[in-house]
């Protein structure tokens, strides 16, 4: 078995976004923050401020209302 750490691409889609924060909240690792801009919509969305913190848990795509999120295995 190997004990090489695996990594995970994380995506916030800037037009879907909404900048509610469930992400960043139940994140176990930090890996979300919300960004400065604005989208097409008005909403300030989240970044993701530290991806190579991701484990991979997907908990934030789970509860994204918006489906803004996707985490892949790099």
């Amino acid at each position: 078995m190997s004990a090489e750490k695996k990594s995970f691409n994380v995506r916030v889609d800037d037009v879907l976004c909404k900048g509610c924060g469930y992400c960043r909240e139940l994140c176990p690792k930090g890996v979300y923050a919300l960004g400065q801009e604005y989208n097409a919509a008005g909403y300030t969305f989240m970044t993701v401020a530290a991806m190579d913190n991701c484990i991979g848990c997907r908990t934030c795509m789970m509860v994204c209302p918006d489906f803004a999120i996707e985490v892949s295995e790099r």
